[in-house]
């Protein structure tokens, strides 16, 4: 009798955890339709439920987190991805998150060691040495940024933003004919990639190549870089 009643216990446990978990589950699916949908205020109400039913959700948090980024609540933001990684000490796109928000509010000491701590967890995250570089290029270290474009094609060789990125490093160091060999690249990879039409153009142009140069800034108009109407008018009519 006893070790009825005891089976029948653990398995009324057992239907209640699983009820639980299903309704913090759909509560999740939920919130994420909502933000998909563009819901953002929505979304953060049934990610808060989904806390305040399960406060050690990691995901809950992180999702959470990026619906407060797309309204522009990056400080609130931060904040729970910082819940989520004290957590999970070890939650390698809380960290990416935090980082991009980081990178957002122009807190660019910060991004970096956000995105250094997610190389430890994932070394072969190349748009973490894509973002940790532009971070780098930021603060003006232009060699830096260029090893972290040089790590981020190495992982993944089709990267076009990583050789935009590094291009536009090798121009500030005024490495115009290196910058112009990664704009080939990437615009060989992605014919459509406005910026390295756009910057293609304006390097040709600091060399003296106004004829090629304006070739490229009209084509990355016309791709929707409204940019380079200035660079048109000041330098190819």
């Amino acid at each position: 009798m006893k070790i009825r009643k005891l089976y029948i216990s653990i398995l009324a446990l057992f239907f209640f955890c699983q009820c639980y978990a299903q309704t913090v589950y759909e509560i999740l699916l939920r919130a994420n339709l909502k933000h998909e949908q563009r819901d953002f205020n929505g979304a953060i109400e049934d990610y808060s439920q989904a806390i305040d039913i399960e406060p050690l959700n990691k995901y809950a948090y992180v999702y959470r987190g990026d619906s407060k980024v797309e309204l522009g609540d990056y400080e609130e933001a931060i904040e729970d991805y910082t819940k989520a990684i004290r957590i999970d000490p070890r939650f390698a796109i809380a960290y990416y998150y935090r980082a991009n928000t980081f990178a957002k509010i122009q807190n660019h000491q910060e991004a970096i060691e956000d995105y250094t701590r997610v190389l430890r967890i994932v070394p072969l995250f190349a748009m973490a040495y894509n973002h940790r570089g532009v971070s780098k290029m930021r603060l003006e270290d232009y060699n830096g940024s260029i090893q972290d474009f040089n790590r981020a094609l190495e992982i993944n060789s089709k990267l076009a933003v990583a050789l935009v990125n590094r291009g536009n490093a090798k121009a500030e160091i005024h490495d115009h004919r290196g910058a112009i060999i990664d704009f080939n690249q990437a615009i060989a990879i992605d014919p459509k990639r406005a910026d390295a039409y756009y910057y293609r153009g304006f390097s040709k142009i600091l060399m003296g190549l106004n004829q090629t140069g304006c070739i490229d800034l009209r084509e990355a108009l016309e791709l929707g870089e409204v940019g380079a109407t200035f660079l048109i008018r000041e330098f190819c009519e």
